[in-house]
């Protein structure tokens, strides 16, 4: 008997000026699965992602939702198909309480004078006690990155997501936080939830994923069961050829000395890393003396560079 397939993605084309990013692509998803998808940069993964969120418009092909032909116009008609769409860049507003951006939808849409905070809080606490405890009162701003993507997932749970995309979810995380991710998903995946996985880690594709899908140059290579493959042959798959080794040995020639680009000394930021130094040099080749809650500095460099405060 075959498997329910919540999501099939069939012949996907979508171009922009000058690139072809989808090429008859195609996608099956299944009920209560974590399937990954995989390739390069510039592979397609977000192209087609965004198709299936609504964000962009196939120029052609088709999208089945529970075995019925669907029109996916914006991302609001793919939250009322049951799709969740949590992103790589929090979109939450950090000023606002975590209760009020679960329910900000219904909130909004209500024709009540006044919030009942006292209900709203109660709801939030049970939609969050499903998942991680967090404090519905809390501004979404003082919360950590791994909290703030699982008030993400909470919300689109609230609107009966069905399928959740989770797109590099682990980029910022902690080993810790990770772990707690990763059995948030199997919880969901319990349920019958079903879950698009974005990742380049190999690692984390075969510890917890059950399919995996390969994009190579806007096209569909395949789709293979987790623990019937091997890393290196969906690396190869991923770049078209094979790679005899991952990590090659040095060159005997000696370097030149790069240019610097980015120089910090004795950085801290309170309560969550303390007397940093690093330089950036030339040719993405970076120097980095520290491990430990490094995730954090990268994200707080992201929100200085992008204006951000916090």
């Amino acid at each position: 008997m075959a498997e329910e397939l919540v999501l099939e993605v069939r012949d996907i084309d979508k171009s922009f000026p000058g690139t072809q990013a989808l090429s008859k692509v195609n996608f099956q998803l299944r009920k209560g699965e974590i399937h990954a998808v995989v390739g390069e940069n510039g592979a397609g993964k977000s192209t087609l992602m965004n198709v299936i969120d609504g964000v962009y418009t196939p120029d052609g092909g088709e999208i089945y939702i529970n075995g019925r032909k669907v029109q996916i116009k914006d991302p609001l008609a793919a939250q009322r198909l049951g799709i969740g769409f949590v992103h790589q860049e929090i979109a939450l507003c950090p000023d606002v309480s975590v209760a009020e951006n679960l329910y900000m939808a219904s909130i909004n849409s209500s024709k009540a004078l006044l919030v009942n905070y006292k209900e709203l809080y109660a709801k939030t606490a049970q939609a969050l006690n499903a998942l991680h405890p967090i404090d519905p009162q809390k501004n979404v701003g003082d919360l950590s990155i791994s909290n703030q993507q699982v008030v993400e997932i909470a919300k689109a749970l609230t609107l009966d997501c069905r399928i959740l995309i989770l797109d590099e979810p682990t980029a910022v995380l902690t080993e810790s936080e990770t772990e707690a991710l990763f059995q948030i998903m199997k919880k969901l995946r319990d349920q019958g939830i079903s879950i698009i996985y974005i990742s380049h880690r190999m690692a984390e594709v075969f510890g917890q994923c059950d399919r995996v899908s390969v994009l190579r140059d806007g096209q569909y290579i395949g789709t293979y069961e987790v623990a019937q493959t091997t890393s290196t042959e969906v690396v190869n798959m991923m770049v078209g050829r094979e790679i005899g080794d991952l990590y090659p040995a040095k060159s005997g020639r000696p370097a030149e000395t790069p240019e610097v680009l980015l120089q910090v000394s004795g950085f801290s930021n309170e309560g969550r890393f303390q007397d940093v130094s690093f330089e950036l040099f030339d040719e993405q080749r970076a120097h980095f003396p520290f491990v430990h809650r490094g995730h954090q500095i990268v994200h707080f460099f992201r929100r200085v560079f992008s204006g951000q405060r916090g």
